[in-house]
């Protein structure tokens, strides 16, 4: 019987597994079957990110940013009533891009033997950069009126399955090669909607806690942290960045020294 832990982490695969599968569907038979109304819908209305871009133009109009719907607003609020509720397990058992960096520095971790990180100080500028990135796009998705962002996002490069310019390709390579050399790296530098909702995260009803007297600062927990975060030192782990993928759980060989809970238990 397998231990809790790791029923967890399987329950985590098939849940990533399941959402890539059906996005990739998704994006396949717009292309299939074409836009319109004897189409089916873009790739960009099932975005959760996207009913963040459009929830202006809905609040003050009414109506929603081409190739965007109400399926974006009620994603997008979904997500975020989750994240209060649990913190940002989207990005590690749901978002398809988090899927999909686990997954190629499983990759670069067997060809490289390690993962490549910036010194502390940089990493904690680089940080920043989630947040520059969210405040450019809502600001230029507000003024021209439209999916500025769209051109540029490697969730709709990958899973819009369309390569009519060279654009897409770049923007894949790039994603790839930076996800094999650092782990989760759009997601801890680049990413606005994990920026977003780490604001959320710090609410969340669940939080990582260590027991300092059971923990023996082996820094298991450390190293098996795909976000980079101190967990060892963190009695309470309230970073808005923890993505609750349990890795640092799984990896303790202590009983009771990490945990998650609420503040009751």
């Amino acid at each position: 019987m397998l231990h809790p832990s790791r029923r967890l982490r399987l329950l985590r695969y098939v849940s990533q597994g399941i959402v890539v599968l059906v996005i990739a569907y998704l994006g396949l038979r717009h292309q299939a079957t074409g836009g319109g109304p004897r189409g089916s819908a873009p790739i960009d209305s099932y975005c959760v990110f996207g009913g963040l871009e459009t929830f202006w133009t809905f609040i003050t109009t009414g109506t929603f940013l081409a190739k965007t719907n109400l399926s974006n607003i009620v994603l997008l609020v979904s997500v975020v009533l989750l994240t209060l509720l649990t913190g940002a397990s989207f990005c590690s058992w749901i978002c398809p891009l988090g899927t999909i960096q686990d997954v190629l520095a499983g990759f670069g971790k067997k060809i490289f033997g390690r993962t490549f990180l910036p010194s502390p100080r940089l990493d904690k500028y680089l940080r920043h950069l989630r947040f520059a990135s969210l405040l450019l796009i809502l600001y230029f998705t507000i003024r021209l009126g439209s999916l500025w962002f769209a051109d540029y996002d490697p969730f709709k490069a990958i899973f819009h399955f369309s390569f009519e310019t060279l654009l897409p390709i770049f923007l894949i390579a790039g994603f790839v090669v930076l996800s094999i050399l650092s782990e989760r790296f759009w997601c801890k530098y680049l990413c606005p909607l994990g920026a977003f909702f780490s604001l959320f995260s710090r609410l969340s009803l669940f939080k990582l806690k260590r027991n300092p007297d059971s923990c023996k600062s082996c820094n298991l927990c450390n190293r098996s942290c795909p976000m980079g975060l101190n967990v060892a030192q963190a009695n309470v782990l309230s970073d808005g960045q923890c993505i609750k993928c349990l890795n640092c759980i799984q990896s303790c060989p202590l009983d009771g020294a990490l945990s998650l809970e609420t503040k009751r238990r």
